[in-house]
């Protein structure tokens, strides 16, 4: 499971949505004892929340 402090958060935005999304995959598949579905659907669903990103941006670069 990947937690996001609000410094994480702030950096993540400065970074812009590809950036972003490209650094939160990075980070989820780093996670110790391996990553699951879920685990990215709870780090998308944190960047969603805490306007990062925009779940047609998520969805646009699953598919790129």
């Amino acid at each position: 499971m990947v937690e996001f402090d609000a410094e994480t958060i702030a950096r993540l935005r400065a970074l812009g949505p590809r950036k972003a999304y490209q650094e939160v995959r990075r980070a989820v598949y780093q996670v110790p004892g391996g990553t699951s579905s879920e685990d990215f659907q709870q780090a998308y669903e944190t960047l969603v929340e805490q306007d990062v990103l925009t779940w047609e941006q998520i969805e646009q670069f699953e598919s790129d």
